[in-house]
Formats: C-alpha cells, structure tokens, sequence
C-alpha cells in the first residue's frame, strides 16, 4: 500500500485538482450517507480537524466548487489562518490531507466496508472522488401508515413533548453553566504551558539514519583504508517528515491556545534557552535534550543491541515495549511513544517530551496531545492534579502500510 504522506504540489503550493462532472440528486444523496457513515466510525469521530477537512471537501465537490480546494484557501476556510499565511511554515493542510487520506484507507480495509461506495483522495490532490457501487446499504424504507391508536397516541405525545420543549432549555442551561467551569484533560495538560509568559520553545532535531539513532553506529570506513570509522555529516535544519508532522500537530494545538512559540533546531539550543520558559522536546534517541532530561523518570528510552524500548524503572529488566532498530513494516508491526511533562528543576518550566522509538510513536504521541479523548484515557489511568503535578504515558500505534494508527494508551504515571 502507497504511503499517504507523499503530496506532490504545483509551485504555488496548491494541490493539482481536476474538474469533476456535476453529480445527479441520487449520487449526492449517495455521497452524503458515505459520508456520515465515515465520520461516524471510529477513526473520524474523536477527532474535529479531520472531519471539518473531509466534510467542507466533500460538500464544495458535490457543489462544484473544485476550484477552492487548493492549500491556502483550505488554510483560510477550513483552519481558520490568515489569508496571508505562510504555507511553507504551517503545513497543517498538507499534514491533515494525508492523514484524512491514511484513515479513509484504514476505514475501507475494515471487515465489512468492502462493498461500499468509496470516497477517496488521488495523491497530491484535495478534491475527493466518488466511486459508486450500486450495492452500497440504502436507507431505510419509509415507516407505515399510521393506525387509529396510533395516532391518538401521537396526539398524547405531542402534549409531552411542549412540556419538554419548556424544560429541555432549563437542564440545558444549567449542563452548560456546570460544565463550564470543567476543564477537559487536554486543558488540563497544556495548562501550564499556556499560562506562563513569553512564548514556548519547541525544539525538533536534524535527521539522523535509521542505524544512528539508537546507539553509537557510525558508517565504516573503506576496507583497507586503515582509517576510523567517520560519522557522517548531514544538511543542517533540514527536518524530517515523521517529526514535522509532530511539530505541526504540536505547533497547530498551541496556535488554537493563542501560546506564541517559536522553533529551534536540537544542536541550536543551549541551556539559557530552555531557561526561558516552557519547552516541547520532539524525538527521542535524534534529540539530545530529550535523553538528558529523562534521567530519572519513571519511563525512558533505551536500547539494548538491536532493539529500543521504553523501560519501566519499576521493572527494568521488561522489554514489553520494544521495536527492532531496523524497522520492518508488516502486517503486526507496532511502535511505542511516550509522553512526558515535567517540571525541570535547573530550569524551573514545564518540558514536555513527545517522542517515539521511531517516528511512528513520535507521530502517535503528538496525535494524542491534539485530541481530547486520548489523554482522558491517559487520566483515568493517572488520576490527579493533571494541573500541577508531573505525569508520563506510554503510547502503542499500530502501523499500517508506512502511516501510524490511532495512538493508544497502555500506561500513564503521576507524581
């Protein structure tokens, strides 16, 4: 299966588009159900920024309207960014495409989906196409006549349903006004960030290869060389796609926050700036700051010859959360993310770690930190003070074909 991460763009930084053919009332009836049955299942329901993409897409198509589909109008209509907005800086079109695009695959291979009418997305395009099977579940049949009795029925009904019409806008009311002063675990996590002053670091790390990133490899020198193996030298600042999709998740959270942040490469920092307010680490075994400021927490990366794993201190000798250093994508292969936020006792802020063993769990750790009902799950494991006190979670994906799962909690800690 292709990767969904791959957009080609024209230089203008818009996705190619094509003109579709105007669709009868029966196919956009069709579309519209599909529709409501996808954001409906599981891989659309918990999310906002997903579904908003899909549905305002496939409405402007069946309208017509193909030629707003392009990036930075998408930015500006479905995101809610400035007209002027830098797309080059802000990916969060691009990223949210593919991932819309990932999560309809997933939906389509699910047992019982195979017969559907599909709604897909051609690579580097933002215009949807429909491809009707005539099988697909139909609505169904309009309810019978009713009798006699159940008319006099409906007419007691009626009665009941004024009494509601008075007494639904009261225990309305009165929902809101109690649930208003509830914070969901999402505000509660990034509280402490959001309410300091100045503007949150967050600092990503340059590329490293696969065979570096968990231990000390280096490339061999040449046989009969007599020379020492060379480390080799990479094109500073230039990011990789697992932990840019990471830091646009992170970046567009703290964005609808109103928190000002600004990015900074790993080898650019120095401890007087981490001193200058809260911090986002991205990246585990390629950032540094992350493996020096784990040194005593609960949870952490290690490595032992050809795995990494995040180790439990409680039961060191576990490697229950562990990935071959050589990643294979196969029908059960996982990876595992860790979430930490502490605050830091030389610096005195909050430094939250979002990170994987490789980018897959980095990917699914950030994807929980921009969605609501994964850190629910998170603090119902972790009960507390999610407001005051450090916590940590441990994150499990599955990866299906070269794209992350939905993030999935295995354990959460809070002290």
């Amino acid at each position: 299966m292709s990767s969904t991460r791959d957009f080609h763009l024209q230089g203008n930084g818009s996705a190619a588009t094509s003109a579709h053919p105007m669709y009868s009332a029966t196919q956009r009836e069709m579309v519209k159900e599909q529709l409501e049955r996808i954001l409906a299942s599981s891989l659309f329901r918990n999310s906002k920024r997903f579904p908003d993409f899909l549905r305002y897409t496939v409405n402007q198509t069946l309208a017509g309207e193909t030629d707003c589909l392009k990036e930075r109008t998408l930015g500006v209509s479905v995101f809610g960014r400035d007209p002027d907005y830098d797309t080059s800086t802000d990916p969060v079109v691009r990223v949210t495409a593919a991932e819309v695009r990932k999560r309809i695959t997933q939906y389509y291979e699910a047992l019982g989906h195979e017969h559907e009418m599909r709604i897909e997305f051609e690579r580097g395009s933002y215009v949807p196409e429909f491809k009707f099977s005539y099988d697909s579940p139909r609505r169904e049949t309009a309810a019978p006549v009713a009798t006699a009795n159940e008319k006099k029925q409906q007419w007691n009904t009626r009665h009941w349903l004024l009494v509601a019409c008075v007494v639904t806008p009261c225990v309305a009311l009165c929902i809101f006004l109690l649930g208003s002063t509830q914070q969901t675990a999402l505000d509660r996590f990034w509280g402490p960030v959001v309410s300091t002053n100045g503007s949150a670091l967050l600092c990503i790390p340059d590329p490293v290869p696969p065979s570096l990133k968990l231990g000390t490899a280096s490339v061999p020198a040449a046989e009969g060389s007599g020379s020492a193996p060379q480390t080799p030298a990479f094109a500073p600042h230039v990011v990789s796609l697992g932990d840019s999709v990471a830091l646009s998740m992170v970046s567009g959270m703290l964005g609808r926050k109103g928190k000002n942040f600004r990015v900074r490469a790993t080898e650019d920092v120095t401890l007087d700036d981490l001193k200058e307010g809260p911090v986002v680490l991205i990246g585990a075994f390629d950032n540094q700051w992350t493996m020096r400021l784990a040194t005593g927490l609960r949870f952490a990366f290690g490595h032992d010859g050809s795995i990494g794993y995040i180790a439990d201190l409680r039961n060191p000798s576990s490697r229950q959360w562990a990935v071959p250093n050589q990643f294979k994508v196969g029908t059960d292969s996982v990876d595992y993310g860790l979430i930490s936020r502490v605050i830091d006792a030389t610096t005195g802020h909050s430094v939250i770690t979002v990170a994987g063993i490789h980018h897959f769990g980095t990917e699914a750790a950030a994807e929980c930190l921009a969605e609501t009902p994964c850190l629910e799950a998170a603090a119902k494991l972790a009960p507390g003070n999610w407001k005051k006190n450090n916590l940590q979670i441990v994150l499990k994906t599955t990866v299906i074909g070269r794209n992350s799962g939905q993030p999935q909690v295995l354990a959460a800690y809070i002290w």
